[in-house]
């Protein structure tokens, strides 16, 4: 489905995303974007599996259903943990796409949490960040396994595809990473569509602050929205269809 539904953001009461995904699934979305970082692929699963489970036709192979590995679980091993426990959080027998989340490894700490430095951020682990072969091999023996349908990455560059795609058997179906007017990304995004790679744009509404100076966002350009105004349409309408038509996946709230 060339527009999915994301989950990021749905740190709320309990409950909350589980209505959020139900309403998406019943207003026709098809397509669910989700991560380990998200902390809610239980919440997500349990909705996809009672909404299949109401007589309206739909079938899980209707559903296409996306989620991640994060930066601590690059080890091979963990790769492979981080898929399982996403199968068990979600309760399928099946992931339609699997992305490394950031092309960044981090140390793992107690509890399968990141390790946290002195200075409160994320302890890097350097050789799988300048190596991801490793990491990749353990994302192809994955799919080898049919469990997930198709792999991909999250946040690569140009040159970090480059580099992926020396070594890679199987290469990587998606690169999702931050599109919209503001930051149009067009050299990555011509890159990925010259291999083979479908971009896939997440805060394709823009995010909350764009210029520092101004503080102006994508939706509070003054622009964009006389466009949306003299096409009749709403401004959200108007930015789908520009990331459409130039070949992205479309993916609002991830």
């Amino acid at each position: 489905p060339g527009v999915g539904f994301g989950t990021f953001a749905n740190e709320g009461a309990k409950g909350e995303t589980y209505k959020a995904v139900i309403a998406a699934l019943k207003t026709g979305y098809r397509h669910l974007d989700c991560a380990w970082f998200y902390l809610n692929e239980g919440e997500v699963g349990q909705a996809v599996r009672d909404f299949l489970a109401e007589d309206n036709g739909v079938k899980r192979e209707d559903l296409f259903i996306c989620t991640k590995v994060w930066n601590h679980l690059h080890e091979p091993e963990e790769v492979k943990w981080s898929f399982e426990n996403s199968l068990k959080n979600f309760g399928l027998d099946y992931i339609d796409l699997f992305l490394v989340h950031w092309p960044i490894a981090a140390e793992k700490g107690d509890d399968y949490q990141p390790k946290i430095g002195p200075d409160g951020k994320y302890v890097i682990k350097k050789d799988l960040t300048e190596n991801p072969e490793p990491t990749w091999r353990a994302m192809e023996e994955i799919y080898a396994s049919g469990k997930a349908r198709a792999i991909g990455v999250s946040n690569w560059t140009i040159d970090g595809l480059k580099q992926l795609m020396a070594f890679a058997k199987v290469k990587p179906a998606v690169n999702q990473i931050e599109i919209h007017p503001f930051l149009p990304n067009e050299d990555l995004v011509k890159f990925c569509l010259e291999n083979d790679i479908l971009p896939a744009a997440y805060s394709p509404l823009g995010s909350q602050n764009q210029v520092p100076t101004t503080g102006e966002t994508v939706r509070s350009n003054k622009t964009l929205n006389e466009v949306a105004d003299r096409s009749g349409n709403t401004l959200a309408q108007v930015l789908i269809a520009w990331g459409l038509r130039r070949g992205t996946l479309f993916c609002p709230r991830a």
